[in-house]
């Protein structure tokens, strides 16, 4: 029988460059109550958005695969087969996405993930994929097990008898074989952008908490709000220590609540317009084009999330990411150059059931995520049993974040690249083909962290630069040409731009020394470990980098129904 899903794997909606966090093989650690506790060990090195994803060998083949705690059915495509099978179900079934579909055969293989090996683990092996981000292989979800969740466990239950239980998630079976593990599972994502990161790592521990993230256990229960999803209510939003008014909730809320999910497969924070345009008015120089902000690289707001009556700040950096664009500047020349995209996306521009906000790595990097399945939900038998809870544990503190921005966007701001990069109020008169109607301008006069344009180059502005190559271009004179006249004209209405962003190399040059200074300052007060620095019994492997993806947020856009054909 064929079975076909549309639903939303949230991992699908990576906008931009990807990042990716690897499994190492499980180390043996002491949990302080003298039980040893399996803490995989994940890294990351590439920049952009984040797709953390994980090592896993299934039928004797190695796969990495997106961590997605949106989802819960493991599958992955292998179209050169070398899978060892255990058994076949011959139940065939798929997932569809708005512009991407996945499907195959559910059948059985051993797995091993970290220490954690099971015999005959159900998967979708797909057969077609079609329309999905390149390079993806596969999905390991780890939310909940049940019928409406996962595609496997209702095509096994429909075919074979509700009281079968070979179609068990992974988690479900590693806490079925392992009764000593807690039904839950941590979650601490790094920041690939952050100089004062380098070196340090991820992590997933199953069954228990990671003795330097104890306090965990000691922090608010957030109840799961909707069956078999990792959902809670968000309180409150506050952007540069002022409250935000939150919108309507689209599902019966109270309070003026929103419902919003914790999902590791989605690289930006999906909220609604209002909330996003509230955030990035307040970043000065910042426009808005065709719904997208973009921001000045070297700006940001300080943005806090109100949940279960705590406040979780967000670290500046991860309000926006560098993303590469090109278009064509006045003379019909194309340009390649660099902007900083807001990383919160508009949710009406997506399909989102169930939820108001899709809280994805941009939230989590800033907390320990534990999620906590309940007693009555160990083993997945009762999806939707009371019990299930979130815990969060903040890891930023705003003052040493702000400081971590300007140190590690000054120094992105100052590297030689392939591309300039481009302070968005010269977006209009740099390509005023694309960016010449650009909306809701903030004010670009506002105190700053530090000056916009900073060189690519030791010697000039790339956002000068940008200027002054269109000068050039234009004031090429043709064949036979003989005015100065459009030379002339030009460098009267550019002139002082020029000169006030040269101006502006010398201004960074200084703050740069400021802030070197007061990072090595920082530094040296604080001896011994950072709050998410790994024990060095923990041994951080290499990965596999993955190529970039488009930003292209409607063709993986994210379905919710269910159905059969």
């Amino acid at each position: 029988m064929a079975l076909f899903v549309n639903r939303s794997l949230a991992g699908f909606l990576v906008l931009g460059l990807q990042l990716c966090l690897v499994a190492s093989r499980n180390v043996a650690r002491d949990s302080g109550a003298g039980v040893p506790f399996a803490g995989i060990v994940v890294s990351d090195t590439q920049d952009g958005d984040y797709e953390y994803t994980v090592n896993i060998t299934l039928g004797g083949q190695d796969f990495t695969v997106q961590l997605d705690s949106g989802s819960s059915d493991l599958w992955v495509y292998a179209p050169n087969g070398g899978i060892q099978i255990t058994n076949d179900s011959h139940i065939s079934g798929g997932i569809e996405y708005v512009k991407g579909v996945v499907s195959g055969t559910i059948q059985f293989a051993e797995l091993k993930f970290g220490e954690y090996t099971i015999p005959s683990q159900a998967f979708l092996n797909v057969q077609n994929i079609s329309g999905v981000p390149p390079g993806t292989v596969g999905i390991l979800g780890v939310s909940f097990d049940s019928n409406n969740e996962s595609l496997i466990t209702h095509g096994i239950h429909k075919n074979w008898g509700e009281d079968v239980t070979l179609g068990r998630t992974v988690l479900s079976n590693i806490f079925a074989q392992n009764a000593s593990l807690q039904p839950s599972y941590d979650l601490a994502l790094n920041r690939w952008d952050d100089l004062d990161e380098d070196g340090t790592t991820g992590e997933l521990v199953i069954g228990y908490h990671d003795p330097q993230y104890a306090d965990i256990a000691q922090a608010p229960q957030i109840p799961r709000v909707i069956d078999n999803q990792w959902a809670g209510y968000l309180d409150g939003m506050k952007v540069n220590g002022e409250n935000v008014p939150l919108t309507q909730s689209s599902y019966n809320t109270t309070d003026g609540q929103l419902i919003v999910l914790f999902d590791s497969g989605t690289s930006d924070m999906i909220i609604p317009g209002p909330l996003v345009d509230a955030v990035y008015s307040q970043i000065a120089g910042s426009v808005k084009v065709n719904g997208t902000w973009v921001a000045p690289c070297y700006n940001s707001a300080n943005v806090s999330l109100t949940i279960g009556g705590l406040d979780y700040p967000l670290h500046p950096l991860d309000l926006s990411r560098t993303s590469e664009q090109t278009s064509a500047l006045q003379d019909g020349t194309e340009e390649t150059f660099l902007l900083c995209v807001a990383s919160f996306t508009d949710a009406s521009t997506l399909t989102l059931n169930d939820v108001d906000i899709i809280l994805g790595d941009v939230f989590l990097k800033n907390v320990v995520t534990s999620f906590n399945f309940g007693p009555e939900n160990r083993e997945g038998d009762h999806p939707g049993a009371s019990g299930s809870f979130v815990q969060l544990l903040s890891l930023t503190d705003p003052d040493e974040a702000w400081l971590d921005f300007q140190l590690t966007r000054s120094f992105l701001l100052t590297q030689p690249a392939s591309a300039p990069v481009i302070d968005p109020v010269f977006l209009p008169t740099l390509f005023p083909a694309d960016f010449g109607a650009v909306q809701n301008y903030t004010n670009t006069g506002a105190i700053t962290p530090f000056p916009s344009a900073v060189s690519s180059a030791p010697s000039s502005s790339p956002t000068a630069a940008g200027i002054a190559g269109t000068l050039e271009d234009a004031a090429a004179p043709s064949a036979g040409a003989e005015s100065d006249g459009g030379v002339v004209s030009l460098l009267d209405k550019y002139g002082p731009v020029v000169i006030g962003l040269l101006g502006a190399n010398l201004a960074v040059m200084v703050l740069l020394c400021v802030v070197a200074l007061a990072a090595c300052t920082r530094g040296a007060m604080r001896s011994g470990a950072r709050m998410r620095n790994i024990s060095p019994s923990y041994a951080p492997v290499s990965f596999r980098e993955k190529p970039a993806a488009g930003f292209d947020p409607e063709e993986h856009a994210p379905i919710r129904s269910y159905g059969e054909q």
